[in-house]
């Protein structure tokens, strides 16, 4: 299951000791740096969703760590001159010129501000911070770093996912954590959703949705692999997204390891690489039945009711007056830009991974994940991509950020003896 490389990659140490490692060698600029890709790491992936309602805008504590991080960013960003070209080069190119649109649309139609603020934060606030500021200012964190991090966070989710799965059948409940594992205004709300099959309710983690997890999963699940050590839990990712119950997701899942066999990121003749396959097809097979499915319900003629989507759907120039990106990303962008802004909304997504493309072979590792992480979300996008959800964007761009990666450090850092 392990990418041919990664053995190298990760080394002998454990992953708790290259925290360690990377905090005792580091000066205190550094560790103020490792300590706050930490802390927007724990409240955005591990515990996204933890916060609280103002007015009718849902906050998150992730998203205020992301607000504080965006200013030592700058900074760092205006004493340095460490800029990166191709992030911003993204930014203004795609970003920018949709953000525009937005901001005329909502002048001419009087659009309601709940709906010009989401958009404008998807589209034109997550990139600039994730891609102008943050790109080259996370440059300073060595790739195995950042690896560990994602390593613990992601097992965290796993396991108060999975735990939560086996737990409703039993007790018909859930734990949940307001202001922590959920928006305390969404405290027992989860019930009132879609989110029950048979006897089972989707594995939602704490992102209280199944889809939205599992949109997120296969974006970092590649840069996961990469630096897990633990096949046991490898083979628990993949059973937490199979456990999602989404048809989205699991399309997803093939695209991510199609590409990560493509990519040369999986060795084929592992036989870890078959049996995750294998155990992960054999769990799909189980719960159909389980959740009381037939072929019609697995082959579903209306999308999961997402056909209703195109009753409203109009071609014109510049989009509909009202903005609306439903579970199905790309004819949504159409309907909401047009014909001329849909291309530059579309490039905010697949920028990327076409520069991934274009420069495959001066990739790292890490990058190389990023690019099949970013490939598996754009394969979900099609059908459901959890769009305006955080931290779905907000990981996009951390992901995208990681795919310019230029693996610059300043030199005589302390970090330099750790991978990168």
């Amino acid at each position: 299951m392990r990418a041919g490389g990664t053995a190298g990659v990760a080394g002998n140490a454990r992953t708790g000791s290259i925290l360690g490692q990377a905090w005792h060698s580091g000066a205190s600029v550094q560790k103020l740096l490792l300590a706050g890709f930490i802390a927007l790491c724990l409240f955005n992936l591990a515990l996204p969703k933890g916060g609280f309602r103002l007015l009718e805008y849902p906050v998150t504590w992730g998203y205020i760590i992301l607000a504080m991080l965006a200013v030592p960013a700058a900074v760092n960003l205006l004493v340095r001159g460490n800029l990166a070209v191709q992030p911003i080069i993204h930014f203004g190119l795609f970003c920018l010129p949709v953000s525009l649109l937005i901001v005329v649309k909502a002048v001419v139609y009087s659009s309601p501000p709940s709906e010009t603020v989401v958009y404008l934060t998807v589209f034109m606030i997550l990139p600039l911070i994730m891609l102008v500021l943050m790109a080259p200012f996370l440059e300073d964190l060595p790739a195995q770093v950042i690896g560990t991090i994602f390593v613990w966070c992601i097992r965290f989710t796993v396991a108060w996912g999975l735990m939560n799965f086996v737990l409703y059948p039993i007790i018909k409940n859930i734990i949940q954590i307001p202001y922590v594992t959920v928006n305390v205004a969404d405290y027992g709300t989860i019930f009132l959703r879609n989110n029950t099959r048979g006897p089972f309710l989707k594995l939602l983690s704490t992102y209280n949705n199944g889809n939205l997890y599992g949109d997120c999963m296969l974006m970092l699940a590649p840069i996961y692999f990469l630096y897990e050590r633990s096949r046991v839990w490898m083979l628990m990712l993949i059973a937490a997204l199979v456990c999602t119950l989404s048809r989205t997701v699991w399309i997803g899942m093939l695209a991510v390891a199609g590409l990560m066999m493509l990519t040369g990121q999986v060795n084929l003749r592992r036989a870890s690489l078959w049996g995750g396959i294998f155990a992960g097809l054999g769990l799909i097979l189980v719960l159909i039945p389980a959740m009381g499915w037939t072929a019609e319900n697995v082959v579903n003629a209306q999308l999961g009711g997402r056909i209703r989507s195109f009753t409203t759907f109009e071609l014109t120039l510049f989009g509909r007056s009202k903005l609306a990106i439903p579970e199905m990303v790309y004819f949504g962008m159409l309907n909401s830009f047009g014909v001329l802004g849909f291309p530059f909304a579309l490039g905010t997504l697949f920028a990327g991974p076409i520069f991934a493309i274009t420069h495959f072979n001066q990739l790292s590792p890490l990058r190389k994940a990023a690019f099949c992480g970013l490939g598996g979300y754009l394969v979900a996008a099609m059908s459901d991509g959890a769009f305006v959800f955080p931290p779905t964007m907000m990981l996009f761009y951390l992901v995208t950020g990681l795919l310019y990666r230029r693996g610059l450090r300043p030199a005589g850092t302390n970090w330099n003896r750790i991978a990168s």
